[in-house]
């Protein structure tokens, strides 16, 4: 570290000598996944933490990495859609309590509950009250932790988001994804999480009867599945983004 505060990086590699920090580029596809090979339990899990606080330092000090940490951890779904505007995304509730839910769920008057079951990751959407009534949570005073959003209908629209370029890998609604409404929101929802250092998301909208959009989830881990299709696309944005394709940065998002 220099006097004025700027920092210099040097990475040794055995094998490929040492390279400087401006030579380096990061892409952090998932900081969760290492765990070493075949290992489980204390000793694993402390050297999959030992591993993310290494790439954390490295990251932080680096100018060319895709999906920074943040101050305190890696960002998930609840952190970025905080950063987001609160009239483009959908009110989260989260309880313990079914039947606080459901009342909360009819004053909002939704067509639609989206329900995830913290403990268990099970999913579900709800139309009816009875559907998630105290037999599918435990009843009162369980340990079922909620999380819902109160949506206006389970067609989808998902956008993966690479730099200054998107690609619509699904379009449930049949929302005119060229127009430039829907251009113009979803160049807004890059800028805002480019702000907090994540360049490569996939972002799910629920559309109403009228096709106005919502976000729902942001998934700074996209499920390869959902871009196999363009994955050569994909991939030669991201080298682009990290400087060793096309200079980044010189296409808008379309």
């Amino acid at each position: 570290m220099e006097a004025n505060g700027r920092t210099r990086v040097r990475l040794h590699l055995p094998g490929h000598g040492t390279l400087h920090g401006d030579e380096v580029a990061v892409f952090v596809r998932n900081p969760w996944e290492l765990v070493p090979a075949g290992r489980d339990g204390p000793d694993a899990r402390f050297a999959a933490d030992e591993y993310r606080a290494a790439l954390w330092s490295l990251c932080a000090f680096l100018p060319n990495v895709i999906n920074r940490p943040g101050p305190q951890a890696w960002p998930d779904d609840p952190e970025l859609r905080r950063r987001l505007e609160p009239s483009t995304v959908l009110r989260e509730y989260w309880t313990t309590d079914c039947r606080r839910l459901l009342d909360g769920w009819a004053r909002r008057a939704s067509p639609e509950l989206h329900v995830e079951d913290l403990l268990t990751h099970e999913r579900r959407i709800v139309t009816e009250a009875g559907a998630l009534g105290p037999e599918n949570t435990g009843g009162p005073g369980t340990t079922a932790h909620l999380r819902a959003l109160f949506a206006p209908s389970s067609a989808y629209v998902i956008e993966l988001c690479v730099g200054h370029r998107s690609f619509t890998v699904l379009n449930e609604p049949g929302v005119d994804v060229g127009a430039e409404p829907y251009r113009k929101l979803v160049s807004d929802l890059a800028a805002a999480l480019h702000g907090q250092g994540t360049r490569f998301f996939a972002v799910a909208l629920v559309a109403d009867e009228r096709h106005r959009l919502s976000v729902s989830r942001i998934l700074p881990v996209p499920p390869f599945a959902w871009y196999r299709d363009i994955s050569d696309a994909v991939h030669e944005q991201l080298c682009a983004e990290l400087g060793h394709g096309p200079e980044a940065g010189t296409e808008d998002v379309q």
